[in-house]
């Protein structure tokens, strides 16, 4: 059945519904109209009362574009199971709908979002088929993709390929069957299933997984160094596990790989004792070479008291202190104390900054890498001229941010204030500083009046340097929002929460903190969004790859020359992240991103390890 592109998104062809099902009246068509602007603004439970009341008209009860928002409206709020009974009753209703690519989109959505990855999978290769738009099968097979990269259930494929009749469909089955085999190191079927598979009716966007595996079944013959990689893989991290899995078999598919390194995968299940039991069994294992993992902080603490043997490639960052005693560990990812060091080291060392102010939450971990910045900054010599607090959501920092402003004032010289200030008009803006009609006027004492006329917001302030702003996960809007009004003309640094470009990229928030500067272990963007999660592990598991190639290219063929050969590297600089081992013990990554927000993008300035500012890269 063939379909218009209008099919996949609704808001997109709003007019064309509307002149279709809502013509009834003038009131019906507003009422319309109100719930689709509450959905566009993110405001879904209004959306679903608006909604839901035309459901209840008899001639909205029989309309599958209602029922769909509705649907659409209750998984906005999480409301996964009502959701899911309003998808099923269009099916149920309208066979015939020209909208059930969109239901089994909601339904795979709905599905992936409760963990049911499997039966995500089932509900896009349904949409799949349903649908011959190219612009949107692209769309579905990123999310079958990213299905098959969180991990699948053996039997549920074998089912579905039994049931399957489209062969597109029934190819990209085979290609899952091979790569969870792969996955879990059963080598002789995923060469079956690979062997299976008729690349004319595999999709474009399985091509490199397919080339990926294809060539692993060639490495399997020969003669590989062996990374044993330790992923939950069946927990509540699996995604993350699965991400940084798929990431590594993107690797082996690369021109710029080799074929030298075959990686063992082992489920840790997010447990730490499943993470011992496993360590005990392949330490003294000569035919493995180094381990690669874990994820979570548990099984990383428990590795850390254990005698090890094999050197241990951890993808994360060292708690604190945990790297001057597990000398085997090698941390891949600055810590955030190290980051907190790097930017007060960027401002002093690198840049010359020495008028600095900060902008920090006061508790957390924030408030604990506030904490090293400042204590490097002292370090370095440099006091920051003010240092400002907040607990609660930053709703209102009128009071830290003119604190802020008021200190710049104080950095002028009393001659150099500019007159001008003293004739400009009572605003909005000026209210935030409490400034009086009086102040525009003679007043009794020369020196009141010159200090009366620092108050004015209109004034562009330049003499802070900089300004450290890390900010909690979801302040960027409150904070970002409230800059501009304080006409502080400096350069920003921020920390990972402002790697939101959908946020960044606002027009009330990008035009003025362009040039922000953040130091990041990875230059991806980060966000909550769980695909730019997956992206982000993806990328820096390909990027470890490439490190342990950088390894084994120095001639390495056992666990002790490759944990020697750790110790003297000199620093792998790749396109998404950076190591170079610092510290006590020479295991612990000291060097990291230098990223800028230009222009309404996110772009690398180079790698900075304290010392150097370098422009490398692989």
């Amino acid at each position: 059945m063939r379909f218009k592109n209008q099919t996949i998104y609704i808001f997109s062809c709003i007019p064309f519904l509307l002149n279709i099902v809502l013509t009834d009246s003038l009131d019906y068509h507003g009422k319309f109209n109100i719930g689709v602007q509450y959905y566009k603004e993110k405001r879904y439970k209004l959306a679903f009362k608006q909604f839901n009341q035309l459901y209840e008209n008899k001639k909205s009860n029989n309309n599958p574009v209602i029922q769909l928002l509705i649907a659409k409206s209750l998984n906005q709020q999480e409301s996964f199971d009502e959701a899911k009974r309003m998808c099923k009753s269009i099916l149920n209703k309208f066979p015939d709908s020209p909208y059930h690519v969109d239901i089994y989109l909601l339904l795979g959505d709905i599905a992936l979002a409760q963990g049911k990855v499997s039966l995500a999978f089932q509900h896009y290769l349904n949409a799949r088929s349903s649908v011959d738009d190219l612009f949107y099968i692209n769309d579905i097979d990123d999310r079958i993709y990213s299905s098959i990269g969180i991990g699948l259930e053996g039997e549920r494929l074998e089912v579905l390929l039994f049931r399957e009749k489209n062969p597109f469909n029934r190819e990209i089955i085979n290609l899952a069957r091979s790569y969870q085999n792969w996955v879990n190191g059963d080598i002789y079927d995923a060469e079956i299933f690979i062997s299976e598979i008729d690349p004319f009716y595999l999709p474009g966007r399985f091509a490199s997984l397919y080339s990926n595996l294809k060539k692993y079944s060639k490495i399997s013959d020969s003669n590989p160094i062996t990374i044993a990689a330790l992923l939950p893989l069946s927990d509540k991290n699996k995604e993350k596990g699965y991400s940084y899995l798929l990431g590594l078999s993107e690797y082996l598919g690369l021109e710029k790989s080799t074929n030298s390194i075959r990686f063992v995968i082992y489920d840790t299940k997010g447990s730490a004792i499943e993470t011992l039991k496993i360590m005990n069994n392949i330490n003294y294992n000569k035919n493995i070479t180094a381990v690669l993992g874990p994820l979570t902080s548990d099984e990383i603490l428990v590795l850390a008291g254990d005698n090890l043997d094999l050197p241990v490639l951890v993808p994360l960052s060292a708690p604190h202190g945990l790297s001057k005693i597990a000398k085997n560990l090698f941390f891949l990812s600055p810590s955030f104390k190290t980051i907190a060091e790097l930017n007060a080291q960027m401002m002093i060392q690198e840049l010359g900054l020495k008028n600095i102010a900060v902008l920090s939450p006061a508790t957390g971990d924030i408030k604990l890498t506030t904490d090293y910045f400042l204590n490097e900054c002292y370090q370095l010599g440099v006091e920051p001229i003010a240092v400002e607090w907040y607990v609660e959501k930053p709703t209102d920092l009128s009071r830290q941010l003119k604190n802020i402003r008021r200190k710049a004032w104080d950095l002028i010289p009393e001659k150099e204030i500019v007159e001008d200030s003293f004739d400009l008009e009572i605003d909005s803006i000026d209210a935030l500083f409490d400034v009086d009609v009086v102040d525009f006027f003679e007043l009794p004492k020369e020196e009141e009046q010159e200090m009366e006329k620092r108050d004015s917001a209109k004034v562009i302030l330049e003499t802070i340097e900089a300004i450290y702003i890390p900010i909690r996960a979801d302040e960027l809007t409150y904070i970002g929002t409230q800059l501009p009004f304080y006409n502080l003309n400096t350069l920003l640094f921020g920390n990972q929460n402002w790697l939101d470009l959908n946020l960044l990229n606002q027009e009330v928030i990008g035009p003025h903190v362009q040039g922000m500067r953040i130091i990041s272990d990875v230059s991806s963007v980060l966000s909550k969004n769980s695909q730019n999660a997956h992206l982000n592990f993806y990328n820096i598991a390909m990027e470890h790859a490439f490190f342990i190639q950088s390894i084994i290219e120095e001639t390495v063929f056992n666990s002790k020359k490759f944990r020697n050969s750790l110790l003297d590297h000199s620093g792998y600089y790749g396109d998404k992240t950076s190591i170079k081992f610092t510290g006590l013990m020479n295991n612990e990554n000291g060097s990291a991103q230098v990223l800028e927000y230009s222009k309404n993008t996110i772009k690398t300035l180079g790698i900075y390890d304290g010392k150097t500012f370098s422009h490398e890269s692989r």
